[in-house]
C-alpha cells in the first residue's frame, strides 16, 4: 500500500514540475526604483488563464544616501487581471495585493512632566530608532506590453491600507519618566515622515522576460 501511495505521489510531483517547466512565467525588476532607492523582483505565474495571473513580489528599500534613517524589506502575494490581453496576461491591469513590511524608521519622543516634592518641571525630547512590522491590503494597476522576443517593459501604481502595524518604542537612559510624578507624566511619539503609519504605496517602471512559450497574439 505504501509503495503505491509513494509512486502516486511521485507521479504528481514529477507532473507539476513538469507543467510548472513549460508554462508560463514572468520575472521583472523594477528599473526605476533601482536606480534611485530600492530593489524589487516581481514575478507572475500566467497558467491560470490569458486574463488572470497568479504572482509574488519582493524586495529591500535601502534608500536615498541620505536617509539612512528608513529601511526595510517587504514581500507579498498578488492576483492581477488583465481585461483586454493580446499576447495573454498583457496590457492593462488591475489587480490586488498583500503586503509584509519589516524595518526600522527614526521615532521623535517627545516628555513632559512634573515633581511635586522638588516643585520642578521637565521636559526631554529624543529620535530613537523604531523597528516595526506591518501587514497591507490593496490595489495595484498598470500596463505590460511583451514583445515577440518575449521582452518585458511596464509601469505600475499601487495604494493600500496598513491593516495591521507595531512600532516598538526603545529605552533610553536620558528618559524623564522615574523623575516625574506617574500622574502628571506625558509621552508622544512622532514617526519620520518618510514612513506611513497607515498608507502603503507602490510605483515602478519594469523591465523583464517571460520565460517558456514564446509570446504570439490572442487568436
Amino acid at each position: 500500500m505504501k509503495k503505491h501511495l509513494y509512486t502516486l505521489l511521485l507521479v504528481l510531483t514529477m507532473t507539476t514540475i513538469s507543467h510548472w517547466a513549460s508554462a508560463q512565467h514572468d520575472f521583472q525588476i523594477n528599473l526605476s526604483n533601482l536606480i534611485l532607492y530600492e530593489i524589487n523582483v516581481n514575478y507572475e505565474f500566467l497558467e491560470l488563464n490569458e486574463n488572470t495571473t497568479l504572482g509574488a513580489f519582493g524586495g529591500y528599500v535601502y534608500g536615498f544616501p541620505d536617509q539612512d534613517d528608513h529601511r526595510y524589506y517587504y514581500f507579498g502575494p498578488e492576483l492581477r487581471f488583465y481585461p483586454f490581453p493580446i499576447k495573454g496576461a498583457d496590457l492593462f491591469f488591475i489587480g490586488i495585493y498583500s503586503r509584509y513590511k519589516n524595518g526600522y524608521t527614526d521615532m521623535e519622543i517627545t516628555e513632559n512632566g512634573y515633581n511635586s516634592a522638588n516643585n520642578e518641571s521637565f521636559y526631554n525630547s529624543e529620535i530613537v530608532q523604531s523597528d516595526y512590522q506591518k501587514v497591507a491590503v490593496g490595489f495595484n494597476l498598470g500596463m505590460k506590453w511583451v514583445t515577440d522576443s518575449n521582452i518585458i517593459f511596464g509601469f505600475n501604481t499601487a495604494l493600500g491600507r496598513n491593516a495591521y502595524f507595531h512600532y516598538e518604542t526603545p529605552q533610553y537612559q536620558s528618559s524623564i519618566k522615574n523623575q516625574s510624578d506617574s500622574d502628571s507624566y506625558n509621552k508622544d511619539e512622532y514617526i519620520d515622515s518618510n514612513d506611513s503609519k497607515y498608507w502603503d504605496f507602490r510605483i515602478g517602471v519594469h523591465v523583464g522576460y517571460r520565460f517558456g512559450r514564446t509570446a504570439k497574439a490572442s487568436e
